[in-house]
């Protein structure tokens, strides 16, 4: 669980890209870094596609955005794995010969370092890593993912899902903004008087677990029940599935609990205990917490729960690390204390954000009795990481108990060109279908298991 910020602390700043140097010297460490996260083992399919399209990109053809599924916390090392080693393995292995080493770059959250470790905002730079703002227009980072895109020398990776989404067979929502880069990178290119082509290739990543992992899930399950006080059953023959099912209501119910209770929150009264009543009640909790969070002087926000988690991380981010105080520490003593407390309130703010950042995924109907390992190995640490929010935690909490085996899917390519009529006519829409394609492509590789 993270400490309360005793005083406000100075802004989160752009961090520039730098020349990605650093690549070179992770290619080793990233096999030892997957290792770490319990990776014992990658399977790749396509990716000699992928090596010919590197080519092609080397060649001046082509630009390249990878758009990678984005269902676990572990997507972004796999990717960047992906980049720094696989590609020039199977480069070799197909017989592309590449005029220089693998590497590329990609776009993190500018607070990925507060969570992550204040390593990061030195190391990813050197990466490759354009750190942006969630949810927010960034222009220094659209200008550097530009140039960079423009240039041409390596692939960009990006997210189209935002951020973690917590399912590998159900895909959420794409943003716009991989669709965006895109035709922005073929406007630059015209301009810059090349005709090479814009692709974008979907990326899908899933993670696999073993039939002996069963006994590490009820030990994941038994932890979850110790934590949120409800005992677990004694009958050996109590089923996993009746049991995370237990406890999914058991959580639901704490948290409407303390919201009616502390913050005079009302929920609809019922008894139903049936998929879509829990799913009703999920939706009711998300809202709760999302209107205490946004309470005054913030103001409640528009649009999806995705929209109001990423306006009150932006607004609560704003008021911790201040861009319009150059140094706390050099404040009189009273503003400094004023700062601290807005800062203190607005971490507490984000308690509550942090719960629906993950409980607005969760479906009460992902989750079958006949459903494998991989599901429920998912369903039990997604409820794990709910109480990990509830009792102040973040994603940096989640816990990783399970060795895994990593899947890598490379996708058929999206050619802007395929789009450029459409775009002149209508920018918005143009940008909504090769979306919907990539959404499409996405789901295909996802709902197959």
């Amino acid at each position: 669980m993270l400490a309360v910020p005793g005083s406000a602390r100075p802004g989160l700043s752009f961090l520039p890209p730098r020349k990605p140097w650093l690549f070179a010297f992770s290619r080793p460490g990233s096999w030892l870094y997957m290792r770490l996260l319990k990776i014992r083992w990658i399977e790749t399919r396509n990716l000699d596609g992928l090596a010919r399209l590197y080519r092609q990109m080397q060649d001046d053809r082509i630009r390249l955005i990878l758009a990678f599924r984005h269902p676990h916390v572990d997507d972004g090392p796999v990717i960047f794995h992906l980049m720094a080693s696989l590609v020039g393995r199977e480069a070799r292995r197909a017989g592309v010969k590449l005029r220089w080493a693998p590497r590329g770059y990609f776009l993190y959250g500018r607070d990925v370092p507060v969570w992550a470790g204040a390593y990061t905002a030195w190391a990813f730079p050197r990466m490759g890593g354009i750190s942006v703002f969630p949810g927010a227009y960034d222009s220094g980072s659209i200008r550097a993912t530009r140039r960079l895109l423009l240039e041409g020398r390596h692939p960009m990776a990006l997210a189209p899902e935002g951020q973690v989404t917590y399912h590998n067979e159900r895909v959420a929502d794409l943003e716009l903004g991989a669709a965006q880069l895109a035709f922005w990178c073929r406007e630059d290119l015209r301009k810059a008087g090349k005709d090479a082509d814009v692709l974008i290739v979907p990326v899908c990543t899933s993670y696999h677990y073993r039939d002996s992992d069963w006994e590490v899930l009820d030990r994941v399950i038994s932890e979850a029940e110790r934590r949120t006080g409800l005992l677990s059953p004694q009958e050996p023959e109590h089923p996993p599935y009746r049991r995370l099912m237990r406890l999914f209501w058991h959580i639901i119910r704490t948290a409407e609990e303390h919201y009616g209770r502390f913050y005079g929150i009302r929920f609809p009264e019922g008894q139903d205990d049936g998929r879509d009543a829990l799913q009703a009640r999920i939706h009711g909790v998300c809202d709760a917490a999302l209107a205490v969070a946004e309470g005054a002087p913030w103001g409640k926000t528009t649009g999806d729960h995705l929209r109001r988690v990423l306006a009150v991380r932006r607004t609560g981010l704003a008021a911790i690390y201040r861009t319009d105080i150059d140094n706390p520490k050099r404040l009189p003593p009273l503003a400094r204390a004023l700062a601290a407390r807005v800062a203190a309130e607005s971490w507490l703010r984000l308690r509550h954000m942090e719960l629906v950042d993950i409980l607005e995924y969760l479906r009460a109907d992902y989750l079958m009795p006949d459903s494998g390992i991989d599901r429920y190995v998912e369903y039990g640490l997604n409820l794990y990481d709910v109480v990990n929010r509830l009792m102040g935690g973040t994603i940096a909490g989640r816990g990783n108990p399970f060795t895994k085996r990593a899947r890598i899917e490379v996708g058929e390519p999206v050619r802007v060109s395929s789009y450029e009529a459409s775009y002149a006519e209508d920018r918005k829409r143009a940008m909504a279908d090769m979306t919907k394609e990539i959404l499409g492509r996405f789901r295909a590789v996802a709902e197959a298991g």
